[in-house]
């Protein structure tokens, strides 16, 4: 195909995209734009507004998908998907923070928003994905560490500490205030939870970053080793 017919494909597909009222047909001509319109203006724009006034959520599910195909590390694009992280249905929301993690690795952009996000946010489900998300794209990045143990401390949700902990399971080293929000999970979450911590401190070993998990850890893990026995 040539670049000219390319082009030509592009308008009368982004011009499908402003004027189709059927949303089957919205559906297929999002997933061309998502392998044809790589870094294009006009075709970013086009899926953006569709994210944004659409009320048929599978149409929305599909040009989210093409955005992240489009759009790496595009800030409108990022901005799109962490709208749609603090105000969509909870599925949309899960498929939005997905596809953050896929185009945002490191985007900075990307991290600072989520961290204003989970500096503000009471809602627990968009904590959830926040949490999601910054464990992808903000390894190592000390603030985004920083909105984890915040998070941790403000949430008492069960799926909230997991994502939490998952993140951190990620980092090289682990300094005193996460083990701080470690032991404070130990202390407010459920069983199954703790069992998922003690599980992550042994793959860890037993130097973490200064902290063993025969010192500061001991009582926590016998305590959980106990708890673990008698309910086998």
């Amino acid at each position: 195909m040539s670049n000219q017919q390319e082009q030509y494909n592009i308008a009368f597909l982004v011009q499908q995209l402003c004027t189709s009222q059927d949303n089957a047909i919205l559906k297929q001509t999002v997933k061309h734009l998502g392998f044809i319109g790589a870094n294009n203006p006009d075709v970013i724009a086009a899926l953006i507004h569709v994210v944004r006034t659409t009320i048929d959520e599978p149409t929305r599910w599909a040009v989210i998908q093409s955005l992240s195909e489009i759009g790496t590390d595009n800030n409108d694009v990022i901005q799109t998907l962490i709208e749609q992280i603090n105000t969509a249905r909870i599925p949309t929301r899960r498929i939005a923070a997905q596809n953050l993690a896929k185009i945002a690795v490191g985007n900075q952009y990307a991290i600072t928003s989520l961290i204003s996000l989970a500096q503000i946010t009471e809602e627990e489900h968009t904590r959830q994905y926040v949490a999601y998300s910054l464990g992808f794209i903000a390894k190592g990045n000390r603030e985004a560490v920083n909105a984890l143990i915040d998070l941790i401390y403000k949430s008492s949700d069960e799926y909230t500490y997991k994502l939490c902990v998952d993140a951190f399971t990620n980092l090289a080293k682990w300094n005193k205030e996460i083990i701080d929000a470690l032991i404070h999970i130990d202390k407010t979450a459920e069983f199954c939870t703790r069992l998922k911590l003690l599980r992550t401190l042994k793959v860890r070993g037993i130097n973490i970053n200064g902290y063993t998990s025969y010192s500061s850890f001991r009582p926590l893990l016998e305590q959980m080793k106990e708890e673990n026995n008698q309910t086998e």
